[in-house]
């Protein structure tokens, strides 16, 4: 299922289209024809400049309007009666991310046959931010529509049930030990234990964490092509004599890159014996035409590469290598191989892939890449062998990322070999047949507690 952009004057609408003809000649995908208006209102404003911010922790960013809500409503009630049509009798419905929150409430009431089952790829907030929400209560009575709901991590699942006890008078049917598969302790997310059902008085909902996996064959089909191979050896040519601290994220105030240059610029201050010794190669793809909220964050960060670079830099030598545009998947796995330090350090971030992508190609390579990484990430409840550090913290920024670039070969090779682990066993298609097969009503596992 998929929106398109279209307008009556356009013309007949296609209502499917192929995805992959080669590759699967069967799967079509249903099209939902949306005005630019309603892209717009839905996508690029409400959804960026409302729910972006709120789920990210930075509520007092957020702009609610009511009759931008009344579109985000429309667009729901297009999915849903788009998906009524297409699925069969008793049907599984798998819905992605905030963006389709309330496509549940109006499924469950147009196909009442239906299993409904919703994962949330952003982060979910506590009770005392997501609260400000206007339309809390109409969000979350949705989600509890569904059969199942799925979340990264079990903190964002324990939140969600926080928000919801706010709202309904739940009870408790059944909770589940998080160790060992994440981190409960010395991490900003860790959880000892979380909720896996509940009952809102009309239905059973079943909870888990699933943190998103990595399609392993991706990176090693890239390693694998000569032009990557080339791109390396050109890479490992200009970088001669040269440790490099890689950053790749978007643009965006949650990613922390400006945060990031400041810990950079005190480090250099600090520790005189790295000039051109060490070098940040920043990433950073531009955020989607039309979404102007990041056109002061861009500025500041160029500003600050500007001043970095102004300060310490000398003939031969760039302190920062800033990149403002987007790269082919194949460039950035030649940069992972490189780096030396992966340096990612979101403010807050539901998951976060790219660590994965760097620990994946690493490992493939059997490399000794250190993985410096947000404690406010959700990935850090599960890569278990990365160096965690406070993105709110300039100091323990700097700290990290100078004993990530003087961290023994032994022990960056030993804890490379652990990330490796858990990123090629845990992959897309394990986080895919986890997540229906607990959508079937798997037995819960030994270790679960029942209440």
């Amino acid at each position: 299922m998929a929106w398109a952009e279209h307008d009556e004057t356009d013309g007949p609408f296609d209502s499917h289209t192929t995805v992959d003809a080669e590759r699967y000649p069967r799967l079509t995908a249903a099209r939902v024809p949306l005005s630019k208006e309603q892209v717009d209102t839905f996508y690029k404003r409400f959804s960026k400049e409302a729910f972006w911010p709120t789920l990210h922790t930075f509520w007092e960013r957020a702009a609610f309007n009511e009759a931008d809500w009344q579109v985000f409503l429309q667009v729901n009630r297009a999915f849903a009666e788009r998906t009524a049509r297409e699925a069969a009798e008793g049907a599984t419905v798998w819905l992605h991310d905030y963006n389709l929150w309330m496509v549940p409430a109006y499924l469950r009431e147009l196909r009442p046959d239906l299993r409904l089952a919703f994962f949330h790829h952003t982060y979910f907030p506590s009770a005392d931010v997501f609260n400000v929400v206007p339309w809390r209560r109409q969000i979350v009575g949705s989600l509890l529509q569904c059969d199942y709901i799925g979340f990264h991590i079990p903190r964002q699942v324990e939140n969600f049930v926080d928000v919801a006890r706010g709202v309904f008078p739940l009870e408790t049917l059944a909770r589940q030990n998080c160790a060992p598969r994440f981190v409960i302790y010395g991490c900003a997310v860790g959880l000892d234990s979380m909720t896996t059902e509940v009952d809102t008085g009309m239905r059973r909902v079943k909870l888990g964490a699933h943190p998103v996996g990595l399609d392993l064959d991706r990176v090693r089909n890239a390693l694998a092509r000569e032009a990557v191979q080339q791109a390396m050896s050109r890479l490992r040519q200009e970088l001669a004599g040269v440790r490099l601290i890689l950053a790749v994220e978007r643009l965006d105030y949650t990613k922390g890159v400006l945060e990031k240059l400041q810990a950079f610029e005190a480090m250099l201050a600090a520790n005189p014996e790295l000039h051109g010794k060490v070098t940040l190669a920043s990433i950073c793809v531009p955020a989607a035409q039309e979404i102007s909220v990041y056109d002061t964050l861009q500025g500041q960060i160029e500003q600050a590469v500007g001043r970095i670079n102004g300060r310490f830099a000398s003939i031969g030598w760039t302190p920062v290598q800033f990149f403002f545009r987007s790269h082919p998947f194949d460039e950035v796995v030649a940069w992972y191989a490189m780096a030396d330090v992966m340096w990612i350090t979101p403010l807050r971030d539901g998951l976060n892939l790219v660590a994965k992508e760097f620990v994946a190609t690493q490992g493939l390579l059997d490399g000794c890449g250190v993985l410096v990484l947000s404690e406010f990430a959700g990935a850090a409840a599960e890569l278990k062998g990365a160096l965690l550090t406070n993105p709110h913290d300039t100091a323990d920024l700097a700290a990290t990322c100078y004993l990530a670039l003087n961290m023994p070969k032994s022990e960056a090779r030993a804890r490379l070999r652990e990330l490796y682990g858990i990123v090629s066993f845990n992959d897309i298609r394990r986080w895919g047949d986890e997540f229906l097969g607990s959508l079937q009503q798997q037995p819960l596992p030994a270790e679960a507690i029942e209440v």
